[in-house]
Order: C-alpha cells, then structure tokens, then sequence
C-alpha cells in the first residue's frame, strides 16, 4: 500500500493508530466503516506502519485477529518493505506470526533488501526457532536471498554456535548448502 500523503487521509490514518493502540474497537469499525476507502490497510507516512504492522509490534494477538476479520491485508509493507508477519518474527511474537499465516499471509515476501521472513527469525531463542517453523511450515523460501545474494542459510551458519537448530532445521528443509554469497 503506498504511503498516505493527503492531509485527511494522515488524520484518518493516526486516528485508526491510536484507536489500535488503545484497544477502542467500535471507533475502529467506526473509521473502517466510514472513512476512507480500505483504510484499514493504508500505511503512516513515517515508517510506512499499517495497523497491523502495530499490532505485530505489540504482540496483541487479539486486535490481530480483530483488524484480520475488519479487512486488514496481512501483506502490507511499510517504507522498508518489511509485512507484519516480518516484524512479528523479528520480534520472536510467534502467536500473532501463526496467526498471520493461517490468514494466508505470502511468506515468500521479500523486504527492500530482498530478505524474506526466515531471515527475520535467525536469532537464539526458543521464540525464534518457533516462528522459523511457522514460517517453513506455511511455504517460507530456505533458499531466500538478498539482493546481493546473501542466502538465508549462509546467514544462520555464520551464527551456527548460536542457532544450531536452526541451520538444520534449514537443511531438513531443503536449503542448499552449496549456496555462496558472490562477494
């Protein structure tokens, strides 16, 4: 979705932000409703967050579920071409991940850099290797790799001391292990 720039449609947007933030969902259905055209799905100016980018953010998978059912895309990007379900696995909140998935969230979306959510979940907890199943078990690429070429699992190796789970789990799945980064 592009970024809001019209000045109502900015009023409309943070107001639906805030009432995210604040839980109000009868002033959400309200401005779903009533404002703009899928507003549900527009993004602020600033770091291009939807409501759902929110939502991911907080961990709240109740309002989740609520923008889900009120027409919210779970593939909305913001300025750095990241979706929810990136920022949901980046931060480890594997509850709201899942349920992004289950709304038929695309899991071979890639970000500006060309990072898919996999990349999002190399980090050593418990949390992350649990989003990293998720993201496998609804279609993630093991093979992923940046614009510059970089694949996801050269990445989870070059911390494999830490991840170890994580690299394997990647192999069972298909990674390639002959996969070099060209640089």
């Amino acid at each position: 979705m592009l970024p809001v720039d019209n000045r109502l449609q900015n009023l409309q947007i943070y107001k639906l932000l805030q009432c995210v933030h604040q839980k109000d969902k009868k002033q959400i259905e309200k401005l779903v409703q009533n404002g703009f055209p899928n507003l549900i799905n527009f993004t602020e100016p600033m770091e291009g967050y939807s409501a759902l980018h929110l939502t991911c953010i907080k961990n709240d998978v109740d309002m989740c579920s609520f923008l889900l059912e009120q027409g919210a895309c779970p593939d909305v990007q913001d300025k750095m071409g990241r979706t929810p379900a990136m920022k949901a696995a980046e931060l480890g909140h594997e509850l709201v991940l899942e349920l992004l998935a289950k709304a038929k969230a695309d899991m071979t979306a890639v970000d500006n850099e060309g990072k898919g959510v996999l990349f999002y979940c190399i980090l050593p907890t418990r949390r992350h290797y649990h989003c990293m199943q998720i993201a496998l078990d609804y279609g993630a690429d093991v093979n992923n790799c940046t614009t510059d070429g970089k694949p996801v699992f050269l990445q989870a190796c070059e911390q494999a001391h830490d991840i170890k789970e994580i690299c394997l789990n990647f192999l069972e799945r298909g990674a390639n292990p002959n996969a070099r980064n060209p640089v």
